[in-house]
C-alpha cells in the first residue's frame, strides 16, 4: 500500500497498527489517503477518514471508520441510527459516508476526469462507500444495504479493495501519469507525498554498464581465475594428519596377536638392484607460475598497443609467445592470453574483432600459416605447445 497521509497537523490521525496492518494486507498498487479534507463546490467540506485508489482496477473506495463505547447489536440503512449493545443508538454513518462520496465524486468530475480520464463518461463514476468498525461482530445484526458494505475487521475492507471491479475502471498508463495523478490526488484530498511513495510511483531507470568496460572486467577476472587454478592444478598434496594413538591402556586391551605369516614379513620391501629409487615429482612454485604468466603477458604488452591494434600486431604477440623459450615447457594458454589481450585494450578495440571466428581457432591459423605446428595438452586443451615438424605423428613414429 502506498500511504498519503494528510498534510493538517490538527487532524486525527489513524493508529499506527491500522497503518501497518494495511499495508500488510493491501500491494503498492493501491494508495490510500487517510484524513482527507475534500471541498466540493456548493457542498459542505467533508472530512474523509480513508480514500482508497486501486491502480490496477481503476476503482475508488471510500471507509468511515467507526469506534464505540459498546458492541454494535444492529446495523441500519440510511435513515435509522444504529444500536449498541448498552442500548444507545448513534448516528449512522452510511449516511455520512454517503455524503463525502457526493464530495468526492464531483471533485473528481470538475479536476480529475477530463485531464486523466477523458475517455469515461463523468456521469458514470463508480465509487463505493464502506463503514469499518471493530465493534461489528458475527453477533451483530444488519439490515441489507442499497448501496454500501459494512465491516468489522480489516480483512474485509482490503478484501474489498483487492476485489472491486466495475464497468468502466479510471486507468492510467505510464509512470509519469502515474506519479501526475497521485500529486493530482494528493493536492485535491490535501494530503502529502514521500519521497519513498515518488520513487515506488516512478522508479529511477535502470543504469547498464558500458559494453567495453564491463568486458575489460571480465577479462581480468578470467586472468585471475586462470592464475587461480594454475595454482590449485600444481600444488601440492594436502598431507592428511595421522590419527591420535590410543591410550596405553585401551591399545593393550584391544590387542589381538597377529597371525605367525603376517609377523614375519613385516619388513619392507628393497627395492630391486639395478633400478634406481623413482624420485618425487617436482613441484612448480609460485614463483615460476608468475614467471610464466609474466612472460605471456610482457608479449601483449610489448607488441599489441593499447589502442588501435590491428591482428597483425596480435599475431605477432601469439606466435613470439609461441617461440619463447621461457614458454616451451608450460606452454600458451589460449585463454590466459586473451584475457591479457582483454585486459589490455581499451577505447573501442575488441579483442572479437581482432579474432574473428574465436581466439582458439584463429591462433590455431596463425601458426598454421606461419609453418609453426602447435598441439593441444592432452589435460588442459586450452593450453597449446609446439612440435618440431608439421607431422607430430610421423616424427613421433
Amino acid at each position: 500500500m502506498l500511504h498519503f497521509p494528510s498534510k493538517n497537523t490538527a487532524a486525527h490521525r489513524p493508529d499506527p497498527l491500522d497503518i501497518n496492518r494495511l499495508h500488510q494486507l493491501l500491494g503498492h498498487h493501491v494508495w490510500a489517503f487517510s484524513n482527507c479534507r475534500v471541498d466540493a463546490p456548493g457542498l459542505p467540506v467533508a472530512e474523509v477518514d480513508w480514500l482508497f485508489y486501486n491502480s490496477l482496477r481503476g476503482t475508488f473506495v471510500l471507509s468511515e471508520w467507526k469506534r464505540y463505547p459498546a458492541a454494535v447489536l444492529q446495523v441500519m440503512d440510511e435513515g435509522k441510527p444504529w444500536t449498541l449493545a448498552s442500548g444507545m443508538t448513534v448516528p449512522n454513518p452510511v449516511e455520512q459516508v454517503g455524503r463525502q462520496l457526493q464530495a468526492v465524486r464531483r471533485v473528481l468530475r470538475q479536476h480529475v476526469c477530463r485531464e486523466f480520464f477523458p475517455s469515461v463518461d463523468q456521469h458514470s463514476l463508480n465509487l463505493y462507500p464502506s463503514v469499518y468498525s471493530p465493534q461489528i461482530d458475527t453477533a451483530t445484526r444488519q439490515e441489507r444495504l442499497r448501496y454500501g458494505a459494512v465491516h468489522g475487521t480489516l480483512e474485509q475492507m482490503a478484501l474489498l479493495v483487492e476485489r472491486r471491479a466495475v464497468t468502466a475502471p479510471l486507468l492510467v498508463s505510464g509512470a509519469s501519469a502515474r506519479l501526475e495523478l497521485a500529486g493530482t490526488l494528493a493536492e485535491l484530498f490535501r494530503c502529502s507525498i514521500g519521497a519513498a511513495v515518488r520513487r515506488k510511483l516512478d522508479p529511477p531507470p535502470v543504469v547498464r554498464p558500458d559494453p567495453a568496460v564491463r568486458m575489460a572486467t571480465i577479462h581480468r577476472e578470467l586472468a585471475a581465475l586462470h592464475l587461480e587454478l594454475a595454482s590449485l592444478i600444481d600444488a601440492p598434496p594436502v598431507a592428511v594428519p595421522a590419527p591420535p594413538a590410543p591410550p596405553a591402556s585401551i591399545a593393550a586391551a584391544t590387542h589381538v596377536p597377529a597371525p605367525l605369516a603376517t609377523r614375519t614379513s613385516d619388513a619392507q620391501p628393497q627395492p630391486l638392484a639395478g633400478v634406481a629409487k623413482s624420485s618425487p615429482p617436482t613441484v612448480t612454485t609460485k614463483a615460476a607460475r608468475a614467471s610464466v604468466a609474466g612472460h605471456l603477458k610482457g608479449h601483449v604488452t610489448r607488441l599489441v598497443p593499447t589502442s588501435g591494434p590491428t591482428s597483425e600486431q596480435l599475431r605477432d604477440a601469439f606466435l613470439a609467445a609461441l617461440q619463447d623459450k621461457q614458454l616451451k615447457r608450460s606452454g600458451v594458454h589460449v585463454g590466459l592470453f586473451g584475457s591479457f589481450v582483454g585486459q589490455h585494450l581499451t577505447g573501442e578495440a575488441k579483442l572479437a574483432d581482432l579474432a574473428p571466428g574465436g581466439l582458439s581457432k584463429w591462433c590455431h591459423a596463425q601458426a598454421e600459416a606461419a609453418g609453426i605446428c602447435i598441439v593441444r595438452d592432452p589435460i588442459d586443451p586450452s593450453v597449446v605447445r609446439t612440435v618440431s615438424s608439421l607431422n607430430p605423428q610421423k616424427e613421433a613414429v
